[in-house]
């Protein structure tokens, strides 16, 4: 009998296996909306065949002036596997088209004849998603900023997202609102026009009617990840700015350096609290913990000694020996923070297919995909 990895193994072989989306057909028309190119990346790699008229400004963004074969780096990566098309070909796409991706703004493709009212007309089974900064139907906001180009610090900006990232343990004004990662608002949307592309094209196979999905670059932060608003009507104050998600509040879900490297502790619930200070051999902070929490509300300060003191406990302890600690234990979950060159070294990301290497002139390491699908898997076309 052929043993659990075997079995998996060829459970995800992709060989011979169709993609998800494939005869679906997109077109993207991003400008330099990397939101709006991430939809289209992610619908490529369930297997839809995606047309894109490039945008020549988009093709050159790039940092360091890294090119690879005279392309912007992100541009490369989004440009995987597409069909670079001409403006003058889009009209005659378009009656192949499934979903079509418009990244250029509110009104941007209306003026040349290609809106969604127009087109739908034309085309009633075209599923028409737009990525814009607050949205194309006409609130005050859209109507307002229609003509502002879309961003990804612009959109961490507006929805609050940026004013809760920062040092809070500086004086202003050095506690300064800080970008939460690269293009994390541009990802968010990426991935809800994806998603509402998915959902309108499965309602069409019942209805045999398309639709507009309209997804606003500067609220999917706050949709998908409403703590930072909540959180303030929950404690009747204003979230004060964490370099890390509530490690100021919670000592024990945050990062932390250990005697050799940083490690990851992600404990929330109490009894991995509690096998938290076993594992850093101060099994009496427990309740120390548990005392402070319950002062944190009206005086957020009061978790300060103790965070001083778990942390100077966690340095003189190895990051692989905590990792080891709690993997005997079986919780917490703690980890050891990776660099990239580790993370693109290991076996583990090229047997699932999430880096893969790709030779563009030279061997390069490119993002593979996240679909790990037994009988649709995802798949990356060559970049080049």
């Amino acid at each position: 009998m052929m043993d659990r990895e075997a079995i998996l193994r060829e459970l995800f072989r992709p060989e011979g296996k169709p993609a998800a989306l494939e005869g679906v057909k997109v077109l993207e028309i991003c400008g330099v909306n990397f939101g709006c190119m991430i939809a289209g990346s992610l619908l490529a790699e369930l297997g839809a065949e995606v047309h894109t008229v490039p945008d020549e400004r988009a093709v050159k963004i790039t940092a360091d002036e890294v090119y690879i074969e005279g392309v912007g780096v992100p541009y490369f990566v989004e440009g995987r596997g597409k069909k670079r098309v001409e403006w003058r070909d889009v009209e005659s796409l378009l009656p192949q088209v499934d979903v079509l991706l418009d990244g250029l703004g509110p009104g941007k493709l209306a003026e040349r004849g290609l809106g969604y009212p127009d087109l739908a007309k034309r085309y009633p089974q075209l599923i028409y998603v737009a990525v814009s900064p607050f949205g194309h139907y006409p609130t005050a906001k859209a109507r307002d900023y229609a003509n502002v180009p879309d961003s990804d610090l612009t959109g961490q900006a507006y929805n609050g997202y940026m004013a809760m990232l920062g040092n809070p343990s500086l004086p202003e004004p050095y506690s300064y609102p800080i970008r939460a990662g690269i293009w994390l608002a541009w990802a968010f949307a990426g991935a809800a026009a994806a998603m509402g592309a998915l959902s309108a094209y499965w309602q069409r196979m019942k209805t045999g009617r398309g639709t507009f999905v309209d997804v606003a670059t500067n609220d999917v932060l706050s949709v998908d990840h409403p703590y930072q608003v909540g959180a303030a009507f929950v404690l009747g104050v204003a979230r004060r700015r964490s370099p890390t998600i509530d490690a100021n509040l919670y000592v024990t879900y945050t990062t932390a350096r250990a005697k050799d490297r940083f490690v990851a502790i992600a404990t929330v619930i109490w009894p991995e609290i509690e096998a938290f200070f076993e594992i850093i051999g101060r099994p009496e902070l427990a309740e120390k913990w548990r005392d402070a929490m319950t002062q944190v509300e009206k005086d957020p300060d009061a978790i300060k000694p103790l965070e001083k003191e778990v942390f100077a406990v966690v340095r003189e302890i190895p990051a692989e020996e905590l990792v080891r600690r709690s993997r005997e234990k079986g919780k917490p979950p703690i980890a050891v923070v990776k660099t990239l060159e580790e993370v693109a070294s290991q076996v583990h990301w090229r047997q699932r297919r999430a880096i893969v290497e790709v030779n563009c002139g030279k061997k390069l390491l490119s993002p593979g995909t996240p679909y790990a699908m037994s009988e649709t898997p995802g798949r990356v076309n060559p970049p080049c």
